[in-house]
């Protein structure tokens, strides 16, 4: 008798521990959670300031433009105006290190930096050389140098920001669309910014200088477009809000429909003496851009708001987990003094399925039959344990696909399925240090459609979309295992060949070349085009980065234009052609 009730004692020390087990596994994932989400938002407050500093350093391109282009009676309220920016700049930036202090020491961050620093302090130079001359002796190319040294110091921002989203998104995965996102906003808003700045060039400029801004500002709209349709655009599918959608709206009244055309009208309409005054146009243009930056910061406030809200669910679950534990704890020490025998085998039963359950096992056992009413409510709060796991494995599951969704539209063409350009530049740098490592020569290829402009303005633009799609499914079929393709814009392609010597990559080439005039890339009307094919070689170990490879190949492209299209131009210079960073 003495070992029967042993046994009992045994059986209900077990479900005991059963109980603990599945309420201290809730207990500890919502106490995960609940760290999870609260670091989640921590970083997520510090990376705001990190923002914050990128985009004053932006936005103070716009003072220091007003400044190098105002007149003699107007250049002390600019220069004013520029050094109240400079100290909101300033302090920012402080506000920024302060929050990062001991964490931008590593290899990557630390040099970023410093770099940051050294080209935001070489852009003010410039910038004050060029203000600080009379206005009748200013030389428009020291305003240019001193609006392209500005945008070195936001290159070097936007490099910290990344690197430090990086270190992010290793740290916390969870926050990977968050600080996608946010990092798109930030980048429209510079991108916006920059465009800005290159209608100012033009205004300062000579007559005859006005067709290269006008190409920079055109590469920098079709960024900002590429950003806003692919990402910012979507910002109110991701954290979806009220403020977030209104917000999304007022971007694309106040900037795509107004700001932007302002700048574009400027850009080709200004009188050959430039009458349009650089002070005047951002005057306009900088309020346009102002729902950029109120998205970019709700952006990051909206995240942070749900982090804290899935904390505060986290602990409630946390705690309801704790009492409910305790309630079945309370439970079985009434069911053993009062009703062991009749209760030890559902008991039992319950021990087994509370250890299925913290084993992954989220399946809903048969019941045992004839079990007492005090056991069924047990049971029954086993199953709210077992859904409540269950609908969170399916959320953190929902959670995992949105994410992969986000990386994969930041880096894919959403035209032709190839890798855009942001997503090409993020890996040049890998080919180049991975073929000077195995010591193999890269082919760098520039291409783009013949008389593209006429088969739009033939048979439309949606026709013309089927024509790159087309080009870009022909050209991806016929590559080498190892090879890259990529969109960069409009139909311009890069083609970055792998194991190619000058022989190998102009047969290869010539190949293609052949394939396109041969095959219809637009079924319905049966249309062939051809291609132009600007070549750069970049050997094994070479000096050369991204820059002057893809300047080189551009070069050839337009001379393989010059030559009568349909042709490969795999050598030669010259300086009469356009030249793109």
């Amino acid at each position: 008798m003495f070992k029967i009730q042993h046994l009992q004692w045994m059986g209900i020390a077990a479900a005991a521990i059963g109980c603990l087990l599945l309420g201290g596994t809730a207990v500890l994932t919502n106490f995960n959670d609940y760290q999870r989400h609260s670091h989640g938002a921590y970083e997520l407050e510090r990376f705001s300031a990190l923002l914050e500093a990128v985009n004053a350093i932006s936005s103070e391109r716009g003072p220091a433009n007003s400044a190098m282009g105002a007149t003699d009676e107007d250049a002390a309220a600019r220069r004013a105006e520029l050094a109240a920016k400079r100290a909101e700049t300033d302090a920012a930036v402080s506000r920024m290190e302060a929050v990062f202090e001991g964490t931008l020491i590593d290899d990557e961050c630390g040099p970023a930096l410093a770099r940051l620093h050294a080209d935001l302090a070489n852009g003010r130079q410039k910038v004050d050389f060029a203000a600080n001359t009379s206005f009748a002796e200013r030389d428009p190319r020291e305003i240019a140098r001193g609006i392209l040294a500005m945008f070195t110091a936001a290159d070097a921002a936007t490099t910290l920001r990344d690197l430090v989203s990086g270190h992010l998104m290793v740290e916390t995965p969870s926050l990977a669309g968050e600080l996608m996102l946010a990092n798109s906003a930030s980048t429209l808003r510079d991108q916006e910014g920059r465009l800005g700045s290159f209608v100012v060039m033009a205004l300062v400029a000579p007559p005859e200088r006005d067709p290269m801004y006008l190409q920079r500002m055109q590469a920098t709209e079709g960024i900002i477009r590429s950003l806003w349709s692919t990402s910012v655009s979507q910002a109110d599918k991701l954290l979806p809000d009220p403020e977030i959608a209104d917000l999304v709206k007022a971007v694309q009244h106040d900037f795509f429909d107004g700001a932007l055309l302002l700048a574009l009208d400027a850009a080709e309409n200004h009188t050959a003496y430039n009458s349009l005054s650089p002070a005047a146009l951002t005057a306009d243009y900088v309020p346009g851009m102002r729902s950029s930056e109120l998205l970019r910061t709700a952006v990051v406030s909206h995240s942070v708001a749900a982090m804290h809200r899935n904390a505060e669910n986290s602990l409630k679950a946390l705690v309801s987990a704790a009492l409910l534990t305790g309630a079945i704890l309370a439970v079985l020490v009434i069911v053993a003094v009062v009703f062991r025998r009749t209760l030890f085998s559902p008991l039992m039963r319950l021990h087994d399925d509370v250890l299925a359950l913290a084993g992954g096992d989220h399946g809903r056992p048969e019941l045992p039959q004839g079990m007492a009413r005090e056991v069924g409510n047990i049971f029954s709060g086993l199953d709210v344990l077992r859904q409540n796991l269950t609908e969170k494995r399916v959320l953190e599951e929902e959670q995992r696909r949105l994410n992969r969704r986000l990386r994969r539209l930041a880096e894919t063409d959403t035209l032709t399925g190839l890798l855009n350009r942001r997503a090409l530049l993020s890996r040049v740098g890998a080919m180049f240090r991975r073929a000077d490592r195995i010591g193999e020569s890269l082919a760098v290829v520039l291409f783009d459609i013949d008389h593209f402009k006429v088969v739009n303005d033939t048979h439309g633009h949606a026709v013309g979309d089927e024509v790159l799609s087309g080009v870009a499914r022909l050209m991806d079929g016929a590559l080498r295992t190892g090879d890259t393709l990529a969109r960069i814009g409009g139909e311009e392609f890069v083609l970055i060949l792998r194991r190619a010597d000058d022989i190998t990559a102009y047969n290869f080439l010539e190949r293609l070349r052949i394939l396109l005039c041969e095959t219809a890339v637009q079924s319905k009307l049966d249309l062939k085009v051809t291609a132009s094919f600007g070549v750069a070689m970049r050997p094994a170990g070479s000096a050369q980065d991204w820059d002057d490879i893809f300047s080189l190949a551009d070069q050839r492209l337009y001379m393989a234009k010059g030559a009568g299209r349909n042709c490969i131009v795999t050598e030669g210079f010259s300086p009469q052609t356009r030249q793109r960073a």
